[in-house]
């Protein structure tokens, strides 16, 4: 929380019209407003600081101080009022921490860690981060509570900020410079322990004696937080055993239970997680939030349906995400709504920062889409953008969404039981005179989207998902893999750079398929062009790079390079254990997309005039029909086609009546 600074006198005043000696009754005061602070009576703090600010009025510590007494006198609800006051404290002592080369003085330092500190919980943590890297330079000269508050505030920034091993290499400084010390038997009272523990559940450093088992069991869990953000899954498990065989009764919290919870979950255990998890309380989540700003039931109920959605059950991770946003709901709503001015008062500063909301919708989104709702799944993650905008997986996703709605499935272009009867629009005439009109809509399971709308309206549209797209793959590096960045997806964790080449053929392949239902095909075949020369490409990503260029260059009357594209024996192994596609969708094995692939150069040999071999390329998709081979229902449709161009009338009629059972009646 605020940083109280140390007393004024001690070391001398900045301030030009203070001289650096201080009275016998001046240092009285001093030191019974800190008694009297630490021990939570902020009145006669305040008191004694009034009157030391009388002998002193010029004194910025002073000031300063007064100003976190009455900041925690309001229970850390009047963040506007402590902001001004804070601003002003720093323009009296000519300090600008929106200037961070300005500092040069040990003694500012902390003014800008309370600045730090209000944008932690504002949830500002790169601004706050840039800051205190800037006052750890100054970390050998500051007084050491000051410098516990700072390191400790780091670690957390790191974390927040998904820098796992900058945290790591933290905590290994403070070891090295606090925890061996000659006070490692030193031990604190009971009560003094309570508060301390009461400000680290406000998510706050506090200043700790270093060699205390409460504040060696505060690195314990930042450790921990460590490996479990590097996947170093043993070294994790041993650091919670040391959690738990630590914890002191007075200090225990539920902190070791949703650690232990979530190593199981990245272990894969997800049954053992839910286990761990269950055993949390939640008939105090409400006062547990109005003092620490977290809520266990929130924190319960979105992992449970994490857990849910990795074990396959969109619908029941869903349930449990929208428990979490209720469950959210209540806790903000234990505070007064915040008056118009003042946006940060009226519930504590650990309480500010403290909604999961978009968290939560984008996970309650990212369910319902593998749940198969894409517009409930759009307008959640359509919220969630607004703060993660720097996300490319969400782009994605809500690209996903989109195409989701314009077109489920393609499982009834494979069904021959259900499809056969649309082959036939209808039957005109009867006897010798008897007509058959064949359905052209058979030859195209979805229209182009010609609606004129807008690509900028968030909307669930072919046209806003290409927007998405287009935004996805900016936000991806040029180049990928192994040796290169990370790619933040807050809240997610960093992108691994070996899975950047794959998530930029996911964006490249939608990218092209909307093209196409767009009807642009110099855009589709651009991206599919690009797709197909990513490296270390997946035998799916192959297969629709080929299957959109080709159609691209048809609709370009390009038919000669269709041709060349579409080459069955191009077809790679598309099976991939480790992808597991949002709904079913075909071909679902390599047999079948060689099938489709053969298809689609029949129809390009066909538009090419060369409807003998289109002829003979249908034969053998026909042929090759069989329980691990789906074929497409257009293939009669084509055969039709085909042989009435060729005059083969006999052999139309042979066909309709195999397949058109509607005829036999």
């Amino acid at each position: 929380m605020a940083e109280k600074e140390g007393q004024s006198g001690d070391k001398g005043n900045n301030n030009n019209d203070q001289t650096s000696q201080i009275s016998d009754q001046e240092r009285d005061l001093a030191q019974t407003a800190l008694a009297e602070f630490n021990k939570g009576n902020y009145n006669a703090c305040l008191q004694n600081l009034s009157k030391l600010e009388s002998c002193r009025p010029n004194d910025v510590k002073v000031v300063h101080n007064r100003a976190v007494a009455e900041y925690y006198r309001s229970e850390l609800k009047k963040t506007d009022l402590f902001r001004k006051n804070l601003n002003q404290v720093c323009q009296q002592a000519h300090v600008n921490t929106d200037d961070l080369d300005s500092l040069e003085d040990v003694e500012h330092c902390v003014l800008y860690y309370n600045q730090a500190v209000i944008l932690y919980h504002l949830q500002q943590h790169h601004a706050a981060l840039r800051i205190m890297n800037k006052v750890f330079v100054f970390i050998e000269p500051m007084e050491e509570g000051l410098a516990h508050r700072v390191c400790l505030l780091l670690i957390e920034l790191h974390l927040s900020t998904q820098q796992p091993e900058k945290a790591l290499s933290l905590i290994a400084y403070i070891e090295n410079q606090f925890v061996s010390t000659d006070n490692a038997t030193k031990m604190i009272g009971d009560k003094e322990l309570k508060n301390l523990e009461k400000e680290h559940q406000e998510r706050a450093p506090v200043t700790l004696d270093a060699a205390t088992d409460a504040f060696r069991l505060k690195l314990l869990q930042y450790r921990a937080r460590c490996y479990l953000s590097t996947c170093a899954l043993k070294a994790c498990k041993r650091e919670i055993k040391s959690i738990i065989t630590s914890a002191n009764p007075v200090t225990s919290n539920l902190a070791p239970v949703f650690l232990k919870g979530n190593l199981e979950y990245l272990r894969g255990n997800y049954k053992k997680s839910i286990k761990v998890l269950t055993s949390i309380p939640l008939n105090n989540s409400l006062n547990i939030f109005k003092e620490s700003g977290e809520s266990p039931s929130v924190l319960f109920y979105n992992n449970m349906g994490c857990l849910h959605h990795y074990m396959a059950k969109p619908n029941l991770a869903a349930f449990y995400l929208q428990k979490a946003l209720q469950e959210n709901g209540v806790a903000l709503n234990a505070f007064p709504k915040p008056e118009q001015g003042e946006m940060l008062s009226g519930r504590p500063l650990f309480c500010v920062g403290g909604s999961k909301a978009p968290s939560l919708m984008y996970n309650l989104g990212v369910a319902l889409l593998h749940g198969g709702k894409p517009t409930q799944a759009f307008d959640c993650l359509i919220e969630a953008v607004q703060v993660y905008h720097t996300n490319p997986r969400l782009w994605l996703r809500l690209a996903e969404c989109c195409i989701m709605a314009h077109k489920q499935s393609n499982a009834g272009s494979f069904d021959f039981s259900a499809r056969r009867k649309d082959l036939i629009q209808g039957v005109i005439a009867g006897g010798v005179h008897r007509k058959i009109i064949l359905n052209p809509n058979i030859w195209k399971d979805s229209k182009y989207s010609c609606e004129a709308q807008s690509y900028a309206i968030p909307m669930v549209s072919l046209e806003f998902s290409s927007l998405c797209l287009r935004n996805a793959l900016l936000l991806l590096p040029t180049t990928g893999g192994e040796g290169g960045p990370p790619v933040m997806a807050p809240p997610s964790p960093p992108v691994d750079p070996r899975q950047v080449p794959y998530l930029r053929a996911c964006v490249l392949a939608a990218s092209a398929y909307v093209a196409l239902c767009l009807g642009d095909p110099v855009i589709a075949l651009e991206h599919a062009k690009a797709l197909l020369v990513q490296t270390n490409l997946s035998g799916v990503h192959k297969l629709l790079g080929r299957l959109y260029a080709g159609e691209a260059y048809v609709l370009l009357d390009r038919v000669g390079q269709a041709v060349e594209m579409l080459s069955p024996e191009s077809v790679a192994d598309i099976v991939d254990p480790c992808i597991r596609p949002l709904r079913p969708w075909f071909p679902q094995s390599t047999n079948t997309a060689r099938a489709v692939l053969q298809y689609n150069l029949a129809v390009a040999l066909a538009l090419r005039g060369e409807l003998d071999k289109a002829g003979d390329m249908l034969k053998q998709v026909w042929k090759s029909k069989s329980p691990t081979c789906d074929v497409p229902i257009h293939v009669i449709a084509l055969a039709l086609y085909i042989e009435l161009l060729l005059g083969h009338t006999d052999i139309a009629r042979n066909i309709i009546k195999q397949n058109c059972p509607q005829l036999q009646r």
